[in-house]
């Protein structure tokens, strides 16, 4: 099988409870998204940045062709 591979944006840290609670459904909401799209989360890429918080990204797959 052949796949295809994304890497996508999902947040930077933050220490509001109310912004994080936002940011963390509308990164169920993007990943529920990207699932009925046929892709399949395959890894999680947090990076710490110079300023102290982090970045996420999540990489994920697909059969080339798929969706």
């Amino acid at each position: 099988m052949i796949w295809e591979y994304k890497i996508v944006f999902v947040g930077t840290e933050t220490a509001d409870e109310d912004e994080y609670e936002t940011r963390l459904h509308d990164g169920v909401h993007l990943l529920n998204e990207l699932g009925s799209e046929g892709w399949e989360l395959v890894a999680y890429l947090p990076r710490q940045m110079a300023s102290g918080f982090a970045r996420y990204h999540v990489v994920l797959k697909r059969p080339k062709g798929g969706g």
